[in-house]
């Protein structure tokens, strides 16, 4: 079971309690999951953070990272990560985007 499933049991477990709402749910054995403590590079400013959450979401599988996130590449991650955005057929805002270029 991945780590988001496991945080979203968490949070809602928690959420229920804070507003009184007691659900009818299985109830969790956390002991039967492996918990996985990567060790990935800490940004090395306070502003990519974003940029490193998403790089490590997109490269994440069940047996840890296959590369690391390098520092020196946040600009090229921010520009692919933008370009993909932009070019997106579910972007219902490309045409815009596009024109605004042109001018």
């Amino acid at each position: 079971m991945s780590i988001f499933i496991i945080l979203y049991c968490v949070k809602v477990n928690v959420l229920s309690t804070v507003i009184g709402i007691q659900e009818r749910r299985p109830s969790m054995d956390m002991t039967e999951f492996e918990f996985v403590v990567p060790k990935v590079v800490q940004q090395l400013n306070p502003t990519d953070c974003d940029i490193f959450v998403i790089k490590f979401m997109q490269l994440w599988s069940n047996r840890g990272l296959p590369r690391i996130i390098a520092n020196d590449k946040v600009i090229k991650y921010r520009e692919k990560l933008l370009t993909q955005l932009i070019m997106s057929p579910k972007n219902e805002v490309r045409e815009n985007v596009y024109q605004s270029m042109d001018q």
